[in-house]
């Protein structure tokens, strides 16, 4: 089995697009999105409808929810919330009634577990060794039988594995072999804002039969996606970034 696995699409219709495009290519079975298809950016209709219609098998994220009222904005920043807020009036009410349906986290085919954030908080961060260990020992509590769990909400790229309480991070390469043993955590990046200090689009390829995981980065037409957050009146950092990739 062949799975794509996206995430933290944000309403950037450029990225997905440009993600799909190459997805196709790699000829996969499945297509795994971590949540936040809406917020930040000015296409949450067209990527909730096109997330619809190619099938995909998604969770929800913290901007879904908060873009749905199933969470409050307090505890977004300040540009964040505005995009939310503009988001919320913009998102069709259909598009919002299947964003609401959509689950908090999903094990997959008895292969791995989805989440958004953390395997014991969908708005819960994992940026580091101590992050990774909480998420092993929450698996192995409460998913004894799986040993591998991919999450997003850092729009990093991250590879961690854990044999016990020995925790690796691989900061390294494209390609990765899982082997038979230990735990293995791992966030695809961002389909709509890298925060890898790259530009463009990034995402997973989780080979089931070799047992390898690709990381993808795929180039799309940042300029275009940028004169939308001007065109929609958007905090104009939110395009800035996106040359930068963080």
């Amino acid at each position: 089995m062949r799975y794509a696995i996206v995430s933290d699409i944000h309403a950037n219709l450029e990225a997905l697009r440009a993600v799909l495009k190459d997805i196709k290519a790699q000829r996969v079975d499945k297509i795994i999105c971590l949540g936040d298809i809406v917020g930040y950016y000015a296409d949450p209709n067209s990527c909730t409808k096109l997330c619809r219609n190619s099938g995909f098998i998604c969770i929800r994220g913290n901007h879904d929810d908060a873009a749905i009222e199933l969470c409050d904005i307090d505890d977004f920043n300040p540009i964040a919330q505005t995009a939310l807020l503009w988001t919320a009036k913009k998102l069709k009410q259909e598009h919002k009634d299947w964003l609401r349906e959509l689950p908090e986290q999903l094990v997959i085919d008895e292969q791995f577990l989805a989440v958004h954030g953390a395997p014991w908080d969908p708005y819960a961060y994992i940026f580091s060794s101590g992050g990774a260990l909480q998420a092993f020992s929450c698996m192995r509590s409460n998913y004894p039988s799986i040993t591998l769990c991919f999450f997003g909400h850092t729009h990093q790229r991250a590879l961690y594995t854990s044999e016990e309480s020995a925790i690796t991070e691989v900061a390294e390469g494209t390609r990765y072999t899982l082997s038979d043993r230990g735990l293995f955590l791992i966030n695809p990046g961002s389909v709509g804002q890298s925060r890898d200090g790259r530009p463009g689009a990034s995402y997973i390829i989780y080979n089931t039969k070799e047992q390898e995981i690709e990381f993808r980065h795929v180039p799309y037409n940042i300029e275009l996606t940028q004169r939308k957050v001007a065109a929609a009146e958007l905090p104009m950092m939110l395009a800035e970034r996106l040359s930068l990739g963080y």
